[in-house]
């Protein structure tokens, strides 16, 4: 008896246990709605699944802000290069604009006394055309054919010093020519001087010929007449 009281203390320490018809107690204090309802491969899976759609969001955000971002590379490009030749035609306003002003401004200095120089190579050029022309006139009014036998002597002489004069007046206007700025030869030097020049005719250049005509005919004359004074002179 003592046996069985052991017993049936033993199995009211250890509490109640599961019986063969009641399939809905539990040992101890647990409870049959807390365990999981599905496998636990599968809890892992989901898991794994969730996981992967979250990269796959965040890759494809990250492409967006990526796409975005070499959108605005693109765009900061382009301003920076329209801002850096924006700069480059201000810098080509600035020097041109002194460099012109600068070239300008001397060139107008230049001009104003070019201007000046002109003015006195027009009047010095108008006035010494005049005065040839006078001469050209005068020279070519020369005409020996007129004059007498009594007189030849006296008018060639008078016209030797007449183109003396004229020569003499020819080269001053040369200086003055010289001295505003024009050419330092109104003439050329070489050219043949049986050419006639523009605006010569042929009555100036038979005047020269006739100069030497008239020295060639009247040496053996005047020879004559000296050795006849020479003989009177020493008859006395």
């Amino acid at each position: 008896m003592g046996t069985t009281d052991f017993f049936d203390s033993d199995l009211q320490r250890r509490g109640p246990r599961v019986s063969a018809g009641q399939g809905t107690d539990v040992v101890g204090s647990g409870k049959a709605d807390d365990l999981p309802s599905r496998p636990l491969s599968d809890l892992n899976l989901t898991r794994m699944a969730r996981h992967r759609e979250e990269v796959n969001t965040q890759v494809a955000s990250a492409k967006v802000e990526i796409e975005r971002l070499r959108r605005r590379q693109g765009d900061l490009e382009r301003e920076k290069q329209s801002l850096e030749d924006l700069m480059d035609k201000q810098d080509q306003y600035d020097r041109g604009k002194q460099e012109m002003l600068s070239r300008l401004t001397e060139s107008l200095v230049s001009l104003e006394k070019l201007e000046e120089n002109a003015a006195r190579q027009t009047e010095v050029f108008s006035a010494l055309r005049a005065r040839f022309g006078e001469y050209i006139a005068e020279l070519q009014g020369l005409n020996d054919a007129t004059w007498s036998d009594e007189a030849f002597r006296e008018e060639l002489s008078k016209a030797v010093a007449r183109i003396d004069a004229i020569r003499r007046e020819f080269a001053k206007g040369q200086a003055a020519v010289e001295a505003v700025g024009g050419p330092v030869k109104l003439f050329d030097e070489n050219r043949p001087r049986t050419e006639l020049s523009e605006g010569e005719d042929e009555s100036s250049r038979g005047f020269l010929a006739w100069i030497k005509i008239g020295f060639a005919v009247s040496a053996p004359l005047i020879i004559t007449i000296v050795i006849a004074v020479m003989v009177v002179m020493w008859g006395r």
